[in-house]
């Protein structure tokens, strides 16, 4: 599967997991309330932490060293590899769950959360969440990202059939039942997503040559681990300021001078409803990295460094993240009072500022997710592991600092994200000038920047009218950001693709 079709496979599921994902916060976020949504996210911000400790670094060690494998024709690696990933990640997934299932009342406790019963499950979710990794990287290697693409899409269902149906039961008894509830569902969807990939690699992926010397099968773990380790570390950074934010922030917040239950929604709402509105562009990078990684890791393993690929990744990348983003900013106030009828005037319009200045994090998150996976082709993991840290540090000292100042409290946590992935962004571009050789002309950025602003002046001067009723003002809206931003950037977007066989028709 080429570069270019697998992003495309990937951003579709992308896409149609973000609508499901949306459309499974919507309802819970009305069956649990803001409130409810937060305990949610306190939740899950220390499962995704959990869940990066247990499988972070194997995805991506998998599909380098397959890739490098590949194009080195020693495919004989492989099995050891896939073995070797499957052995820790797993393991390491069920000792944490253990860890949560015996501390989870303390950890709950420090939350200021009533029960601790939604992290009884980390026991299960953890090593599950490991096998689909761990799965999903091995097909990587081999540039198939259709079952990444399914698996999600399969996961994402069943998280919103059954997520919903539990939370709705549990929720009658009480806001931590309900997040148990949501939890549970989760699980579930895991179980399915897993099943999928084993069958999909009983059909596909067997008959892989086997590594029998010990001494060479210990060489390859110890391959393996050099890459797993820092790439583990470093992809822990951000999930751990997370969790850590998580279990520091209401105090804060209360610090400042807000009551407990407001720092509560407000945490909620940046969290659950700003913060996956504006992860949805990040399916975009999400897309371009995940396909690039094991094709450029391919071709310098075979001393191509993939200088074009590098370019035409970076441009589609800046071309679709930056009118998404401030796109969905643009319609984000008529969003907001159609999707969660309880929140109120003041709650909307501090959600609008949460996402306005959260887009400029998201777009630096965007290319700081594109420079690492660079970074990563180029076996880089220590810096990596470096530059993450002391970007991750940045944000955890701010967001503790930041939010006990009354006039800044929730913002903090947008300030922060803003300094870590624009530090690492630097550092990054740092390393890069030296081992890889790629440019982004200035005036073509100027151009995108150019029409980003005129496309985002226009689509919310038009929501923000009373011409129609919301729902038609937003899709009115859409098409008209849409039409005006590719008008604004036609010169960009043949430059991108300059080879359209329409064209070639045309002139023959």
């Amino acid at each position: 599967m080429k570069f270019k079709s697998g992003a495309f496979v990937l951003l579709v599921s992308g896409v149609l997991c973000k609508f499901l994902g949306a459309f499974f916060r919507l309802p819970l976020t009305n069956m649990l309330g803001i409130e409810g949504i937060g305990v949610f996210q306190l939740v899950m911000s220390l499962y995704s932490f959990a869940l990066v400790l247990t499988s972070g670094g194997v995805c991506a060690s998998l599909s380098k060293l397959i890739s490098s494998a590949r194009a080195n024709e020693r495919t004989e690696k492989i099995s050891r590899y896939l073995k070797t990933a499957l052995f820790s990640s797993v393991g390491v997934g069920l000792a944490i769950g253990l860890i949560f299932l015996i501390f989870g009342r303390y950890i709950a406790f420090l939350q200021q959360i009533s029960s601790s019963i939604s992290y009884a499950l980390f026991v299960l979710m953890l090593p599950l969440g490991a096998g689909i990794a761990t799965l999903k990287g091995f097909f990587q290697g081999y540039q198939n990202m259709l079952p990444t693409a399914i698996s999600q899409v399969i996961e994402q269902t069943f998280k919103f059939v059954f997520g919903l149906i539990f939370a709705y039961y549990f929720s009658k008894i009480g806001i931590a039942e309900g997040v148990f509830g949501a939890f549970l569902g989760i699980t579930i969807s895991e179980v399915v997503a897993l099943l999928y990939l084993l069958i999909y690699y009983q059909i596909k992926g067997r008959g892989r040559k086997e590594v029998y010397s010990k001494e060479y099968a210990r060489i390859l773990r110890k391959e393996f681990n050099s890459a797993l380790l820092p790439l583990t570390l470093s992809a822990s950074i951000l999930p751990l300021v997370s969790a850590f934010e998580g279990l520091v922030i209401i105090s804060r917040l209360t610090l400042g001078g807000l009551e407990a239950s407001v720092a509560t929604k407000l945490y909620g709402l940046q969290t659950g409803v700003v913060g996956a509105l504006l992860h949805f562009p990040l399916i975009i990078s999400s897309a371009v990295t995940t396909a690039l990684l094991p094709n450029i890791s391919y071709h310098i393993s075979r001393g191509d460094g993939g200088k074009r690929r590098v370019e035409s990744g970076l441009k589609s990348l800046l071309y679709l993240i930056l009118p998404t983003t401030f796109g969905i900013v643009a319609i984000s106030k008529p969003i907001f009072s159609c999707l969660y009828s309880g929140m109120t005037s003041a709650m909307q319009e501090v959600a609008f500022s949460l996402a306005f200045y959260g887009a400029f994090t998201t777009i630096f998150m965007a290319i700081m997710q594109f420079l690492i996976m660079l970074l990563q082709a180029n076996g880089e993991f220590n810096y990596i592991l470096l530059i993450t840290t002391i970007g991750g540090a940045l944000k955890a000292g701010l967001s503790f600092l930041l939010a006990s100042v009354p006039s800044i409290n929730i913002y903090a946590l947008v300030l922060s994200g803003v300094v870590l992935s624009a530090t690492i962004c630097l550092l990054g571009l740092m390393r890069l000038k030296k081992i890889v050789t790629f440019s982004l002309p200035f005036l073509d950025v100027l151009s995108l920047l150019f029409g980003t602003f005129l496309m985002y002046v226009g689509v919310y001067t038009f929501v923000e009218s009373s011409y129609f009723s919301p729902i038609v003002n937003i899709i009115l809206g859409v098409l008209i950001g849409v039409l005006v931003y590719v008008v604004l950037t036609i010169g960009y977007l043949i430059k991108i693709f300059p080879k359209i066989r329409v064209f070639k028709k045309a002139r023959k």
